[in-house]
């Protein structure tokens, strides 16, 4: 059964955006243009319009016309690929910006997702990660001092999990993600360059080594404006 024309129209536009043919914040052609570069009526161009209007892909200024909205970047949740991986993946220059990396005790929040006890040390390392040099999260990462010894100096520019893997020579196996909408509050808020109350999907996650061993507990706050999170789902036979 084929679409309805509007939405065909949609689709491609839709297209055109997502090969770079329109530009974020670039604006696509009007309703009268649209209807004569598709051979319809001003109404079925308004209606592909309104389509992407609705899902997010266009937005509108009134008096000025419709332009493209930034994209959001997906990110699956099934399967453990690091921040950088994830970058390369889809085309982009993953970089980092060091907070700030110290030792300190762990307190019993801490102590408890890393499975050690309280007041043991810890690295805590904080980095604004970023693609194409825009900010897209904020992690505050954990590592028991007694399997992650230390952590180079320029941690700030490289893939942690790259350091673990290859530097150390442990293997990563699986994480325990869990993922939260709230709202986001200074300092994060300025780290990100959004306002204080912005939305935010904040995912929390333990990873384990091969040996079963905590390796890290970590609070990745990722801005909602520029996030989505995709999780394939099957369902079982009956």
């Amino acid at each position: 059964m084929s679409l309805p024309r509007y939405r065909e129209i949609a689709r491609e536009l839709k297209e055109q955006i997502q090969v770079g043919h329109y530009k974020e914040h670039q604006t696509i052609p009007s309703e009268p243009e649209l209807a004569k570069l598709y051979d319809v009526s001003r109404m079925t161009a308004r209606q592909a319009i309104n389509e992407l209007v609705y899902e997010g892909v266009l937005y509108r200024v009134k008096g000025k016309g419709t332009f493209v909205n930034h994209q959001k970047y997906e990110k699956s949740i099934h399967g453990l690929t690091s921040f950088s991986e994830d970058m390369i993946q889809k085309g982009f220059k993953p970089s980092s910006r060091l907070i700030s990396q110290t030792v300190r005790l762990a307190n019993e929040i801490v102590a408890s997702k890393l499975q050690i006890k309280e007041g043991q040390e810890v690295i805590e390392l904080k980095r604004v990660r970023m693609a194409d040099e825009e900010p897209m999260a904020v992690e505050i990462v954990y590592l028991p001092v007694q399997i992650i010894k230390s952590l180079p100096d320029d941690i700030g520019a490289i893939s942690l999990y790259d350091y673990i893997e290859k530097e150390l020579g442990l293997l990563i196996d699986y994480s325990i993600q869990e993922i939260e909408a709230i709202s986001l509050e200074a300092p994060i808020s300025t780290y990100l360059e959004v306002e204080a109350g912005a939305p935010c999907l904040l995912i929390c996650l333990q990873s384990y080594l091969k040996s079963g061993q905590i390796f890290e507990y970590v609070e990745s706050y990722y801005r909602a404006d520029r996030y989505k999170f995709i999780q394939p789902a099957y369902r079982k036979g009956i």
